[in-house]
C-alpha cells in the first residue's frame, strides 16, 4: 500500500501540470491555498507565468521543473531514491527577476489510514490503484522514499515541506533539507582556518624533520632524536621494512588483516545500501539470501580484534615476568606507564580524524544528502570531541557519537583500564583470577541474553523483521562494553596459557588435531550463517534471538582462540603458514588507520552522490575493493603523519 500511495502521490503532484487547464500539482496548491509564505506565492506565480509563456530567452521555470523529481523508472523495484538534478537546480538564475534555484530533498512518510478515498487524486488513478494493490512488500523497508523539488530561493524550508505534503493521500514530509549555491560552497569558518593552519604547520614540521634527517643525520653524531621523529624517510624505512619475526604469535598479523577486510566488507554493504539506490527490491532479496550473512555478520571481526587484544596483554606481561624471573612488579609507575602507552598509541590518529571531521568535512564534498554528513559527523564532533578522546562515547552520548565506528576503541580502552588488576590477580592469585575471568564472561553473556529478551532484539543486524528499532539494538547491546567483554576476557586467559612454557610444549596427535580444527571452523560458519532464519522469517522468536545474542560472540571467539593456540604451538599447518605470510606483517601496520578512515570515506562517497546507485553483488564487490584500496592509500599518509611520529616520541619519553 505504501508503494501504491507513493506512486499516486508522484502522479498527482508532479505530472498534473497543464499551462492552459491547470488543476493539479504543486503549483496549483501554492496558488489556490494560502498555506505558504507571501514571497513564495509570488515566486510561484512568476514560475507558472514563465513556464506557460515559454520564457523566451529566460527559461528558469522550465529548468526548475526539469530539475525536480519525476516518476522514476523501476518504481516497482522500489526505486524510491529519486534525487532530481542537484547541480542543475543550483545553477538556475533568472535573467529578469531576482530568483535563483533552491534544491529541497524531502523524506516522504506515508500514513495509509489517513487517505481520503473521495479525493480527486485517488479517483483519478483508480485503474492504477486496482493494479497496484496486488503488490505487497512483505517487510518494512529501511528508510522512507525521497522526493526532490527545485523551487525559487525565496521560498523557505517550511514552504518546501508544505508543498511536498499531501494530506489527502496521507503523505507527509518528515524532514526536508534545502540547499542554495551559498550553502553548497560556504565561506571558510574560523574553525576551518585554524584547522588548515594547524595541518599546514604539521606538514611543515614533517618536511623540516625529513630535510634534517636527509641532510644532517650522517654529519652530526648527537642529533637529538626528537628532530627526526616526524621524518618521512626514517619512519618510512621502518614502515616498509619487514623484519624476520621469531615470535610464535605471527599468525595474529594475518588474523588482523583478514578481520579488517571483513569489517570493510560489512561497512561497504551497510553504507552502500543506506544511500540512494534505484533497485531497493534487489537489496531486500539479497539481504534475505544465505550469502548476505557474510556481510551482515562482519561485526564478528571486532570480536577477533578483542580476543587478540586480550591475548597480547597477558602474553607480553608474563613474558616480561619470565625475563625478570618473576620480579617485574605492578607498581604505580608501571601502571601509569601502562595507561599512558595505550593512550599515546591510540589517540593521535583518532584525534586527527576527529579534528578534520569537526572543522573541514563540510568543504570536502556536496550533494543532495551532503548535509547529513555536516549535521551528523561534523556537528557531533564539534560538540562531543572530548568524549571521543576520552573513549567514553558508548556511555554518555551514544546517539551522537563523533566518529561513530570508534565505539570499538571505547570498548577496548575501557577493558584495558581493568587489565592491571587482572594481571596482578593472575600473577599473585592465579586460580582466583581465572575464576573471576570465567565468572565475568558468563555474566557478560547473561547480560546479553537478558537485554535481548527484554528489548526483543533481533539476533542479527537487520530491522526487516526485528521487533525493536536498530537504535535500541545498537544502544543496549551492540555498542556496550558489558555485552562485548567475553571475547576480550577469553583472550586474557589465552594469553596467560600461551605465555607458559608447559602449555606451549603440548603435542597433540592428528586424531585430535583434525577433528578440533573441523569443529572450530564449523562453529565459525555456524556463527556467521546460523542466524539466517532469524533474519528472513517474519515470525519473531524471542528466546531463540536472545540465546543467539548471548552465544554467538563467545562461540566465535572460542573458535578464534583455537586458531591462535594451534598456530602458536605448531598445530596450525597450512593455515599457520598462510596467516604468517610477510605481506600480512606489512599490512598489519596500517590496520588501525584504515579502521579510522574507511567509514568516513564511505559516507563521503555515498552522500556526495548526485543520483541513485544500482545495487548488485558485482557492484558491491567493486565498491568494496575500491574503498579498501583508497583507505589503504590514505592510511599510509595517516600513519606517517600521526602514528609513527608519536611512537617515536613515546619511545624518547619512556627511554628518558
Amino acid at each position: 500500500m505504501r508503494i501504491l500511495t507513493f506512486i499516486i502521490f508522484l502522479c498527482s503532484t508532479i505530472y498534473n501540470i497543464s499551462c492552459f487547464n491547470y488543476k493539479g500539482g504543486l503549483l496549483w496548491k501554492a496558488e489556490e491555498v494560502d498555506f505558504i509564505s507571501t514571497q513564495c506565492q509570488e515566486s510561484i506565480k512568476l514560475f507558472k507565468e514563465n513556464l506557460c509563456t515559454n520564457g523566451q530567452d529566460d527559461i528558469w521555470a522550465l529548468q526548475m521543473l526539469d530539475a525536480s523529481s519525476k516518476i522514476p523508472i523501476g518504481i516497482l523495484s522500489y526505486n524510491f531514491g529519486e534525487l532530481g538534478n542537484f547541480n542543475q537546480c543550483l545553477k538556475i538564475k533568472s535573467k529578469n527577476y531576482v530568483i535563483m534555484g533552491k534544491y529541497c530533498l524531502g523524506n516522504i512518510a506515508v500514513n495509509t489510514s489517513a487517505i481520503d478515498e473521495d479525493s480527486i487524486y485517488i479517483k483519478s488513478h483508480m485503474y492504477m490503484k486496482t493494479v497496484l494493490t496486488k503488490i505487497t512488500v512483505g517487510i518494512k523497508l529501511n528508510g522512507n522514499p525521497t522526493m526532490a523539488i527545485c523551487i525559487p530561493s525565496n521560498c523557505t524550508d517550511d514552504d518546501a515541506k508544505k508543498l511536498m505534503s499531501s494530506p489527502e493521500l496521507g503523505v507527509s514530509v518528515q524532514s526536508v533539507i534545502c540547499q542554495t549555491i551559498e550553502n553548497v560552497y560556504p565561506e571558510l569558518t574560523k574553525e576551518a582556518i585554524v584547522a588548515i593552519s594547524v595541518l599546514s604547520t604539521l606538514i611543515l614540521i614533517v618536511i623540516l624533520s625529513t630535510a634534517c634527517d636527509l641532510l644532517y643525520s650522517n654529519k652530526i653524531e648527537n642529533l637529538h632524536p626528537i628532530l627526526l621523529a616526524f621524518s618521512l624517510y626514517a619512519n618510512g624505512k621502518k614502515l616498509f621494512k619487514i623484519p624476520r619475526r621469531s615470535s610464535n604469535l605471527s599468525s595474529l598479523d594475518g588474523l588482523r588483516v583478514m578481520s579488517m577486510v571483513w569489517i570493510v566488507m560489512l561497512h561497504s554493504h551497510s553504507v552502500y545500501t543506506s544511500g540512494p539506490v534505484s533497485n531497493a527490491k534487489d537489496i531486500v532479496n539479497f539481504t534475505n539470501s544465505f550469502m548476505s550473512m557474510i556481510f551482515i555478520n562482519g561485526d564478528l571481526a571486532c570480536d577477533t580484534f578483542l580476543i587478540i587484544g586480550g591475548t597480547l596483554i597477558t602474553f607480553v606481561y608474563f613474558k616480561r615476568q619470565n625475563i625478570h624471573k618473576g620480579n617485574y612488579k605492578m607498581s604505580v609507575s608501571v601502571v601509569l606507564k601502562h595507561y599512558l602507552h595505550r593512550y599515546l598509541r591510540l589517540t593521535p590518529p583518532l584525534a586527527g580524524v576527529v579534528f578534520v571531521s569537526a572543522t573541514l568535512l563540510r568543504y570536502m564534498g556536496s550533494g543532495p544528502k551532503w548535509p547529513y554528513i555536516v549535521n551528523n559527523f561534523e556537528e557531533n564532533c564539534k560538540v562531543y570531541w572530548w568524549s571521543a578522546l576520552l573513549y567514553i562515547q558508548n556511555i554518555f552520548n551514544v546517539d551522537r557519537m563523533c566518529v561513530g565506528h570508534s565505539w570499538y576503541l571505547n570498548v577496548d580502552m575501557q577493558l584495558y583500564f581493568f587489565s592491571p588488576l587482572i594481571l596482578w590477580l593472575l600473577k599473585e592469585r592465579t586460580k582466583t583470577g581465572i575464576g573471576i575471568l570465567i565468572f565475568t564472561s558468563l555474566l557478560s553473556m547473561s547480560v546479553s541474553f537478558i537485554r535481548g529478551y527484554v528489548e526483543e532484539l533481533s539476533g542479527v543486524r537487520s530491522t526487516y523483521y526485528s521487533k525493536s528499532s536498530s537504535d535500541v539494538y545498537m544502544n543496549t547491546y551492540y555498542l556496550k562494553t558489558e555485552t562485548r567483554a567475553t571475547p576480550w576476557l577469553m583472550g586474557i586467559i589465552l594469553g596467560y596459557i600461551l605465555s607458559g612454557k608447559k602449555y606451549t610444549e603440548i603435542r597433540l596427535s592428528k586424531k585430535i588435531i583434525f577433528p578440533v580444527w573441523f569443529l572450530s571452523l564449523g562453529v565459525m560458519l555456524t556463527c556467521v550463517f546460523g542466524g539466517h532464519n532469524t533474519l528472513r522469517r517474519p515470525e519473531y522468536f524471542r528466546l531463540q534471538n536472545a540465546f543467539y545474542l548471548a552465544m554467538v560472540r563467545p562461540s566465535f571467539a572460542l573458535s578464534v582462540a583455537w586458531v591462535i593456540w594451534a598456530c602458536s604451538t605448531n598445530h596450525g599447518g597450512v593455515i599457520n603458514k598462510l596467516l604468517s605470510l610477510p605481506i600480512f606483517q606489512f599490512l598489519n601496520k596500517f590496520i588501525y588507520s584504515m579502521y579510522l578512515l574507511h567509514v568516513t570515506i564511505l559516507y563521503m562517497i555515498v552522500f556526495a552522490s548526485k543520483g541513485p546507485m544500482y545495487f548488485s553483488v558485482f557492484y558491491l564487490s567493486y565498491w568494496f575493493w575500491g574503498i579498501f584500496m583508497l583507505s589503504f592509500g590514505l592510511s599510509i599518509i595517516w600513519v606517517l603523519v600521526f602514528e609513527s611520529p608519536m611512537m617515536a616520541i613515546e619511545k624518547i619519553i619512556f627511554s628518558s
